[in-house]
């Protein structure tokens, strides 16, 4: 039994695992837990590590014939090959995958980074642009910005803060 890798189509990674899973493949996709503010929430949502990417386990000797079963099956875009031949992943790679995602399971990804600038959006320090500093332990963000030639610091609700897109 070797391990293959399978290209998804976008964004359907949890609908291509469960249908190759349904058809009695062995499948794994690595996953960790993200941050994500939607309207006014802040969530806690497990997210693939490689967008677009899992594994899956055959037998070498059918891997030709599955192919087609693979490739057909709803989300799955493609088996990842060189020429004619499906790209081998060696096992001791997808044991660290998923000692990794083990140890990763308790650490969350935060939207904010330090030192990331961001736009306050509500309040009255509405409009104004600020570093993001960290998290306090309520979950508030800590936000530095200059107030009268004054660094100031002040601690904000995370929904009413959003990322300011740098243009580079």
């Amino acid at each position: 039994m070797s391990w293959f890798v399978i290209h998804t189509k976008p964004n359907e990674e949890k609908k291509a695992l469960a249908n190759l899973i349904n058809q009695e493949f062995t499948c794994y996709m690595p996953m960790y837990s993200k941050e994500i503010i939607t309207k006014k929430k802040i969530k806690i949502t497990p997210s693939p590590l490689f967008p677009r990417y899992l594994f899956i386990e055959v037998n070498d000797e059918s891997i030709q014939k599955n192919i087609g079963l693979i490739r057909s099956t709803l989300g799955v875009h493609q088996l990842l090959k060189i020429g004619e031949n499906p790209i081998k992943i060696s096992a001791e790679i997808i044991i660290e995958l998923k000692s990794a995602e083990k140890h990763r399971s308790e650490k969350i990804k935060n939207y904010f980074e330090q030192g990331e600038q961001v736009e306050i959006q509500s309040g009255p320090y509405k409009g104004i642009k600020a570093i993001f500093e960290c998290e306090d332990a309520d979950k508030r963000a800590i936000l530095f910005f200059e107030l009268m030639q004054k660094s100031t610091k002040i601690s904000v609700d995370k929904v009413n803060i959003k990322k300011i897109n740098k243009i580079t």
